[in-house]
């Protein structure tokens, strides 16, 4: 344990590195809570190296965070401006890109994502009935652009934006023009975010029905974080009950299916080859999902993890989560230095540290042999150790705090569960008839059903 330690401090000094590097170089409003998360984490890093009992190289405790400040400050260098934007203030303009997104903002409005040379953009009020994919050229004319605007307190939108590459905002007119060209062979970098578009329609397919649109809604954020159709008063409900977390895709989604791909994937045997097979197709697996998702930080920290303690099977070397989780941490930060300043990053590691050093010792604390109330007494451990470390961080960003969380995440944690086995059967279900469709569809909706009604109590406690 002592010698995983010794990484994990190293990974806590990088990210302090770059932490304080983005401090120094964001003049937003949010600049005080990044302070604080820089002081949390070097205070984490102080208690740390004094519960190693045992002096480290002074020129590691130098040399980490430089590294991860100057990859900060690096970025920050060399990232795109807005002198270097072809677009500007204007009524009436023609944009011209590659469609890589779209669907509904916050407001409800519909919109594209569009790539231009060595910029994005977003065209809000497109007309709903436009059909279109990732990948097909599109071609805006009488469109108004303008720059990117602070529109709450609180909250630096504009710096969000920049960091990617949207400078300039564009606004569909009633005399405006949209001509989309279909694509029919795009580049490989659109096809997971066409594979997603896919997914979306066969949802809406599969739950055509009006009343079932929250359901439809729920499936997409479970499935491939597709957060928003999610109406605002029910997004509220589970942030006051401290279960906004699962409805954002996480680890816990790749964590399921690494549970589910190594138990059908234990009866290929216990050879070295066998051994071996089994690790790169769990590789592949969950990076095919990985990418299908669309690449968010959370998940992406668990397929690195994964990775990395698969890696080590195939190499022959003792697995170490703590070591996979210190690993990850530093090669995200390193691949892009913003991701530590944001949210999902640090609640992610923040609740992998909790579960890695704190949950043995809170469960510890209740001996248990009856295997039912042993997974009970887990998940409670689980629960309050990841509120340990993660409740500082929320109350620091959002100023609020969910007493009743982990009641929450008691009862919710397993009807998540069972809605991600459900979903692929619902989704395949009318290939057997529509008598299969409809039920699978049915219990689906009762599933979600019952975890949007726990959250909408526990938010009113």
């Amino acid at each position: 344990m002592r010698r995983e330690l010794y990484l994990f401090a190293a990974a806590l000094l990088f990210i302090s590195g770059n932490l304080t590097a983005g401090y120094i170089f964001s003049c937003s409003s949010d600049s005080t809570r990044t302070a604080a998360v820089i002081f949390l984490a070097s205070l984490l890093d102080i208690v740390l190296i004094f519960l190693i009992k045992r002096r480290l190289p002074g020129i590691i405790l130098a040399v980490f965070p430089l590294l991860g400040a100057a990859g900060t400050a690096a970025h920050e260098f060399f990232r795109p401006g807005p002198g270097t934007s072809s677009l500007g203030m204007s009524r009436s303009m023609t944009v011209e890109g590659v469609i890589s997104d779209g669907g509904l903002s916050s407001s409800g409005r519909p919109f594209l994502e569009v790539e231009l040379e060595g910029e994005n953009t977003i065209i809000y009020n497109i007309p709903p009935e436009v059909q279109w994919m990732p990948g097909d050229t599109v071609r805006a004319s009488g469109v108004g652009c303008s720059r990117v605007e602070n529109f709450t307190p609180g909250f630096d939108y504009r710096r969000w934006m920049e960091r990617r590459g949207i400078f300039h905002t564009c606004f569909f007119r009633h005399n405006s023009r949209l001509d989309i060209r279909p694509c029919s062979s795009p580049p490989l970098r659109f096809v997971p975010a066409r594979m997603r578009k896919k997914f979306s329609t066969a949802v809406d397919r599969a739950m055509p029905q009006e009343e079932m649109a929250e359901t439809r809604a729920i499936v997409k954020a479970l499935a491939y974080g597709y957060q928003d159709e999610i109406p605002s008063e029910i997004e509220e409900t589970f942030r006051q009950s401290g279960a906004i977390h699962l409805l954002a895709l996480s680890g816990m989604h790749l964590g399921l299916l690494y549970g589910v791909l190594t138990f059908l994937l234990a009866s290929v045997g216990n050879s070295p080859a066998a051994r071996k097979a089994r690790s790169v197709l769990i590789i592949l697996t969950l990076w095919a999902f990985t990418i299908f998702t669309g690449c968010g930080v959370s998940i992406l920290r668990a397929a690195v993890m994964f990775s990395i303690y698969e890696a080590g099977a195939l190499l022959g070397r003792s697995r170490s989560g703590l070591d996979s989780m210190a690993l990850s941490a530093i090669i995200i930060a390193i691949a892009d230095p913003d991701a530590p300043s944001g949210l999902s990053f640090q609640l992610s590691y923040a609740a992998m540290t909790a579960i890695f050093l704190i949950y043995p010792h809170i469960r510890a604390i209740v001996p248990t042999r009856r295997k039912a109330i042993g997974s009970i007494v887990d998940v409670c451990a689980m629960t309050t150790a990841c509120q340990i470390t993660t409740a500082p961080i929320i109350y620091l960003h959002f100023g609020t705090f969910a007493f009743f969380s982990l009641l929450a995440n008691l009862l919710c944690t397993p009807l998540v569960s069972i809605a991600m086995f459900l979903i692929p059967a619902a989704l395949a279900a009318p290939w057997a008839g529509d008598g299969a469709a409809a039920a699978a569809s049915w219990m689906l909706s009762a599933v979600i059903k019952i975890f949007i009604d726990i959250n909408s109590v526990i938010s009113h406690l």
